[in-house]
């Protein structure tokens, strides 16, 4: 038997329905891990307290930042790692109880403090969870890797991933309009009680349930595959990988800029459709993002049999390609007085952020199996450290530019409904064409890619 095959032996080729309802679990927390801090604090810090939109960015992308960077170290650590429990499950159910705590800390600002001094309590709890909660997102990222080595069935497993995705995509943005209900007596309050819950309830509890229903059976792995190399080696011998590179490219392209210019929707809800009432237009990006979650998610099995019927290639040139034409017609959807056009949206520009969660980590997969098969060494946690690294400065570089652009284009909350005409004329132009232009850029890439690897 190869080495490949037995790898293949080794692992789960027929995961159960409980190993995938448990990973998919694990990507539910992933989800808020990565965006509930943000959804929070954008409303919480920015829009109520008023501080600066760019000091609020750095604050934001400072965290993501270094995770980033800590990102590979993390991915090495676990592809080494060895323990009676195996080398992934240990750093899930820690950091699912750690990132859990440092959560719930993060909303505990006291009320009296200055706008400075909370915008650092902010940044310092931020910091502090992005860094532990990569401890997390890496080991499990790895382990889907991992449960099955059989192309057509790790598809499945992305499909199940998928779909608690878009649930977990689904309830983030209602949570700051659940934080200003009535029955709390103040948005300080209110935010606290939101932040424990989720902290204990969908971080801790939820977040564990990989590490206590899946058998890591990568140790095996281990065993038959020593990956003796630094890690700087390894991080060359990835991105040397063609694969590797076609996604940090598609990856900065969907994350990093069109969701830059995704980023101002909530300010055209607030601002342009909803004149500065902060409260309507929060209702409202909950009703956006939970048309997004449910076409997404209607869209999970056709961008799956997408992928396998025309090449996960021309699948994601495809959906690049009814974004584009979604881009266009932001300008008209996002209108006062028309609000229910808003649903509009999605159904043309929710297909590639599903792609995002069932192609892009597809390729990820099959690009770490040839590494496998190649060079007889396990390095799944690499390739998922580097995914994350791609992911996470994309995301700092939307957050860090959108927070600039809100500065140069004259935007300040302070003013409230009183934003200058030309602020919010920008930001519908770059809600618009930064949807078109960054599609068009991938269609033409994945074209060229294409003509060089027909069989992808």
């Amino acid at each position: 038997m190869s080495h490949l095959n037995s790898e293949k032996a080794i692992a789960s080729n027929n995961p159960t329905f409980v190993n995938k309802l448990a990973l998919g679990a694990g990507f539910f927390c992933i989800v808020f891990l990565d965006k509930v801090s943000e959804a929070l604090a954008i409303p919480f810090y920015q829009m109520t307290l008023g501080v600066d939109p760019f000091l609020f960015s750095i604050a934001l992308t400072i965290p993501i930042i270094f995770s980033a960077f800590l990102a590979p170290w993390v991915g090495h650590l676990s592809d080494n790692f060895s323990s009676k429990f195996g080398r992934r499950r240990p750093f899930i159910f820690i950091s699912a109880w750690l990132s859990a705590l440092i959560f719930g800390l993060m909303w505990m600002v006291p009320e009296h403090w200055s706008t400075n001094a909370q915008l650092l309590y902010f940044f310092i709890f931020s910091l502090l969870f992005y860094t532990v909660s990569t401890f997390y997102t890496v080991p499990l990222t790895s382990l889907s890797y991992e449960i099955t080595f059989d192309s057509h069935k790790r598809i499945k497993v992305m499909e199940m991933n998928s779909y608690f995705i878009k649930l977990a995509s689904l309830s983030i943005q209602w949570l700051y309009p659940l934080a200003t209900l009535s029955i709390f007596t103040s948005i300080f309050f209110g935010i606290k009680v939101v932040g424990w819950f989720i902290a204990i309830v969908i971080i801790g509890f939820i977040g564990m349930l990989p590490a206590i229903l899946i058998k890591d059976q990568s140790t095996e792995l281990r065993q038959r595959s020593i990956n003796k190399l630094s890690i700087k080696e390894n991080i060359r011998t990835i991105i040397s990988e063609p694969l590797m590179r076609l996604v940090f490219v598609t990856v900065f392209i969907q994350v990093g800029l069109a969701a830059y210019a995704a980023k101002m929707d909530y300010y055209v809800l607030v601002y342009y459709m909803f004149d500065g009432d902060i409260k309507e237009g929060a209702v409202w990006k909950a009703v956006l993002s939970m048309g997004y979650a449910i076409i997404a998610a209607i869209y999970i099995p056709i961008v799956s049999w997408l992928s396998r019927k025309l090449g996960k290639l021309k699948a994601l040139k495809l959906i690049f390609m009814m974004t584009a034409v979604g881009g266009i017609g932001k300008w008209f959807i996002y209108t006062p007085g028309v609000q229910w056009l808003l649903l509009l949206d999605p159904i043309f520009c929710s297909a590639i952020w599903t792609s995002m969660t069932i192609i892009i980590p597809a390729i990820v997969a099959e690009a770490s199996d040839k590494d496998r098969e190649k060079n007889k060494v396990c390095r799944a946690g690499g390739f998922a450290a580097l995914h994350h690294w791609i992911v996470a400065l994309s995301i700092m570089f939307a957050l860090l530019i959108s927070g600039l652009t809100l500065n140069i284009i004259g935007f300040d909350a302070n003013l409230g409904s009183s934003q200058s005409l030309d602020s919010l004329i920008w930001m519908k132009l770059i809600l618009t064409f930064g949807t078109i232009i960054p599609s068009v850029i991938a269609v033409f890439i994945l074209t060229n890619y294409q003509k060089k690897h027909p069989t992808l």
